[in-house]
């Protein structure tokens, strides 16, 4: 892929009534009635939840799948994957628009089509009640730190590419819902068949992601994404994630599932290319999230066989069971989160949170894995301030979510969420963060250690950010960048 330095002014493109409908029209919180989930599923002792656990009765999602690119980048599972996404979504009673092969203006006119469905259904006072999902099958790039998505017959590696293709943040992201209550989930499945032309393809940015949504990216950024050469397969994170998703016992929140399947899709990669004794960029899934209280995807089915077997284990003391469950969600060290889910699984093997169990064991270790690494104390997590959102942080926090741990910097260092303003705890939150591979905090970081002359920690960190996958805008100074 060519460099791109420039984004041309769009002001003469045919698409940009288009455009301009949809940017208007974007960003509207729905809500209808959601499904009711036990007070005491995430309890503290208290009685309020630790975290707010929804599962949406009202859901859509708009599947694109391109195929068909020039020059012999075609992504051969492209159509296979919108079809079995489909109809894995559809089993949860998602209402489905599919398409594949779209140009740029198909691709701008089915978006607004979609965020004219989603605001047709209104605003009303139930929290949690609308899920969308949002999938994307086809080449992309990042150019001057924005993510941008190839339309069907554009060679990603030209330079028409730049003018042509979507950007990801302003055309997709616009359209969906982003506003609590509710969730909006973006599955960017960019990937290419050869992955040893790198060149700038399918080398996306990190983002931080709107209030209410999480985007899921086939891969981290700075990475490849790879996908098989047949028609008759799913790329290897398709294939992850609607494997993960068929299996899902309607308890495990989305973004665990997402969790599970990115260890899945990373295990599927490397099994194919040992076969065959190649060794390539790995590929590891990453997401970006900022979602308040957790989502839980159900269908009637799933929701009946709760309501007449329960969550209870034969011979299992469900009241102790219940209990233990509450201690595990409550702990705000991970070392001590970490014996609390072995403890757990040992005793309640098999249990509705054994996926969550093994989730939270991963995250609990890398956390503490990153605390350490950042050399910074157990105490950072023991915080007796700030509002629900804060604490919901928090919780994210410790069981290795980056961007919760950004977003807690972000509320010291300008005294949100409940907190006063804390340079010291900006400073080590943002630390953590990087450390958990947030490059936009170790961004961040860097600039603070440059304005305070701390030349090398700033070296350091800018180093770290761009290692991670983060480009910044080009109006920033870097150093080398």
């Amino acid at each position: 892929m060519t460099s791109r330095r420039d984004d041309p002014s769009r002001r003469g493109d045919p698409r940009s009534r288009l455009r301009r409908s949809l940017l208007l029209g974007g960003g509207a919180g729905l809500a209808l009635g959601s499904m009711s989930i036990s007070p005491n599923l995430l309890a503290q002792a208290g009685g309020d939840p630790v975290q707010d656990i929804y599962a949406p009765r009202a859901k859509y999602a708009l599947l694109i799948g391109n195929r068909d690119y020039p020059n012999r980048k075609d992504i051969a599972p492209a159509h296979k994957n919108v079809t079995d996404l489909k109809d894995v979504l559809e089993y949860y009673e998602f209402k489905v628009r599919d398409y594949r092969d779209l140009d740029a203006l198909g691709m701008l006119r089915v978006m607004t089509e979609f965020g004219a469905e989603l605001r047709s259904v209104g605003e009303g006072n139930l929290p949690g009640s609308v899920a969308v999902v949002f999938y994307f099958c086809g080449h992309g790039f990042q150019s001057a730190g924005r993510n941008f998505l190839v339309p069907a017959g554009i060679d990603p590696s030209s330079e028409k590419a730049l003018s042509a293709s979507l950007r990801l943040n302003e055309d997709i992201l616009v359209a969906l819902p982003q506003r609590y209550p509710g969730i909006s989930i973006a599955l960017i499945d960019a990937c290419r068949t050869d992955p040893f032309i790198r060149r700038g393809v399918d080398d996306f940015n990190q983002i931080v992601a709107p209030e209410g949504m999480l985007v899921f990216f086939a891969t981290r950024a700075g990475r490849p994404a790879l996908a098989p050469i047949s028609a008759d397969r799913n790329t290897f994170f398709a294939g992850a994630l609607v494997d993960v998703l068929r299996d899902a016992n309607g308890v495990t929140p989305v973004d665990d599932l997402f969790r599970i399947a990115a260890v899945e899709c990373q295990a599927r990669v490397k099994a194919e290319f040992d076969k065959v004794k190649l060794a390539i960029p790995p590929q590891f899934p990453e997401s970006t999230g900022n979602l308040r209280g957790r989502f839980v995807i159900r269908n009637r089915q799933l929701e009946l066989l709760r309501t007449r077997k329960g969550p209870t284990l034969i011979g299992v003391d469900s009241a102790l069971m219940e209990r233990r469950w509450q201690a595990v969600q409550e702990t705000l060290r991970p070392a001590r989160l970490i014996r609390l889910c072995q403890d757990f699984e040992r005793d309640f093997p098999g249990s509705e949170f054994s996926q969550q169990i093994r989730v939270a064991i991963s995250g609990a270790q890398q956390a503490l894995d990153s605390q350490r690494s950042a050399r910074l104390s157990g105490d950072l997590f023991v915080e007796g301030a700030g509002d629900k959102g804060y604490r919901d942080d928090l919780l994210k926090a410790l069981r290795g979510d980056k961007d919760a741990a950004h977003r807690i910097a972000i509320a010291y260092r300008d005294g949100t969420s409940g907190v006063a303003a804390n340079p010291r705890r900006t400073e080590q939150w943002l630390r953590f963060a990087a450390e958990l591979g947030n490059g936009i905090a170790s961004w961040e970081l860097s600039e603070i250690y440059n304005q305070s002359d701390q030349v090398a920690d700033a070296a350091r960190f800018e180093k770290k950010a761009l290692d991670l996958g983060y480009r910044p805008p080009p109006r920033l100074a870097t150093r080398g960048y």
